[in-house]
């Protein structure tokens, strides 16, 4: 077990600055791409006559777009990370672009299903190579890192859109064409992206496991499926994230842009709590820090639907709401990448990511039921806010500790598994 640092920066050589910047520039886009949604919500209803209900029913198949990633996610784990990252931000640049035409709600469904399962491939495989990278004393800080960018790509869309699109009365279509520069990114990364040190080495070694079956076996199965039930649970206020801009001006009346505003300034005054939450949890434990912000996520979205009215309290409900879900991101999500083993590990974190948007899509679900059944967009919150209580305690009396561990150590076991689970693999990193 590796002695905490109190600056983990100090732990990166220049080959981890470097690896850190390209994951980040494509978490930077990923967080832009995946926010669209919410950022014009209002505007989207209006252009394809969709209620709250409706929305969020088809917010809900939208989620599901995770779902072929496991496919991909399991050669990443046979065949290199490097290629299928590649191969993602590629595919969701394309397919975010087709969004900007969709004449309907069926074929911006079409695109967006395409988009969101090469989102959920590329978080995916950003997040496993970052935690195979860097030592085990920085990798909080590099999960912190990650969501940061992944939260200034989302601000950069709503500042986008509520500075300058929604004021001059400019299509939502706008925002999804404004990804088409992201492919810039592939090229770049093509020729600088190494591939995982950690695959190679397991590949070498004879390491690889030509199943997913050996995923569940003990102690694995087990683990993963806690992980998967606690993503569901503590991803059920994800509707509740989605419709504060529709919220705000519908039920409390404000103007896009300050609707906008209060988004964007909220989220920004939290985005320093990513990289410290990361470090404080490289230092004190994912547990203790990520559970402490999951607290404070759910109180502040209560307070927001319900306490909340004028332009002022709606913010400050909101800054605390994302300084929670911000604490709470980078130091939870990493436990999917640091208990599995280099043979699984893409795979492992792309099955809780379907548990996750699962999670989310009954988020819409069930919140459409609720909104019909209540006619109240807060009163679902208030019953979905549940889930993420009970996640809570999964985490904080069931999950292994796993801060300041090499990922030998948080992962053994299956890696150490018999030669007769070999697959020859040429690894070519020029492509």
């Amino acid at each position: 077990m590796t002695a905490p640092s109190a600056n983990p920066r100090l732990l990166l050589a220049p080959r981890h600055w470097q690896l850190l910047g390209l994951l980040a520039a494509a978490s930077f886009f990923e967080g832009y791409d995946l926010n669209v949604v919410m950022v014009a919500l209002p505007q989207l209803r209006h252009s394809f006559g969709l209620t709250q209900a409706q929305a969020s029913n088809w917010i809900a198949l939208l989620y599901l777009g995770a779902l072929p990633a496991l496919f991909f996610a399991r050669r990443a784990d046979r065949y290199g990370r490097r290629r299928f990252l590649l191969f993602s931000i590629a595919g969701y640049t394309v397919a975010t672009a087709a969004t900007a035409v969709a004449p309907d709600i069926f074929a911006f469904g079409i695109c967006q299903l395409v988009a969101r399962s090469c989102l959920a491939l590329e978080v995916t495989l950003t997040w496993t190579v970052l935690a195979e990278e860097l030592p085990a004393g920085a990798r909080g800080y590099g999960f912190g890192v990650l969501a940061m960018l992944n939260a200034l790509g989302a601000g950069t869309g709503a500042l986008a859109w509520g500075l300058f699109m929604a004021p001059h009365h400019l299509s939502w279509r706008w925002l999804y064409a404004a990804a088409t520069p992201v492919l810039l990114v592939v090229v770049f990364m093509r020729r600088r992206l190494p591939e995982s040190s950690r695959f190679e080495m397991a590949a070498s070694q004879g390491r690889l496991a030509p199943s997913w079956r050996s995923l569940l076996r003990p102690p694995y199965g087990r683990l993963l499926a806690l992980i998967c039930v606690t993503a569901v649970l503590t991803s059920l206020l994800t509707q509740a994230s989605v419709f504060v801009i529709d919220f705000m001006q519908t039920q409390r009346h404000l103007s896009a842009s300050t609707s906008n505003l209060i988004l964007v300034g909220s989220g920004a005054l939290a985005i320093p709590v990513l990289i410290g939450a990361g470090s404080a949890s490289d230092r004190f434990g994912r547990k203790r820090i990520g559970c402490s912000f999951l607290a404070l996520s759910i109180g502040g979205s209560l307070g927001f639907f319900f306490l909340a009215h004028g332009p002022l309290e709606l913010f400050v409900a909101l800054a605390i709401t994302y300084i929670g879900q911000f604490g709470a991101w980078p130091t939870l999500s990493g436990f999917t990448t640091e208990l599995f083993p280099t043979s699984h590990r893409a795979l492992a974190r792309s099955v809780a990511g379907v548990a996750t948007v699962s999670g989310q899509s009954a988020s819409f679900l069930l919140a459409a039921l609720l909104i019909s059944m209540t006619g109240s967009l807060a009163r679902s919150v208030a019953v979905l806010s549940a889930g993420p209580a009970l996640g809570l305690v999964l985490v904080a009396t069931r999950f292994p500790e796993t801060a300041g561990r090499e990922l030998q150590e948080s992962a053994a076991g299956l890696e150490a598994g018999p030669p007769a689970f070999a697959i020859p693999v040429v690894i070519d990193t020029t492509r």
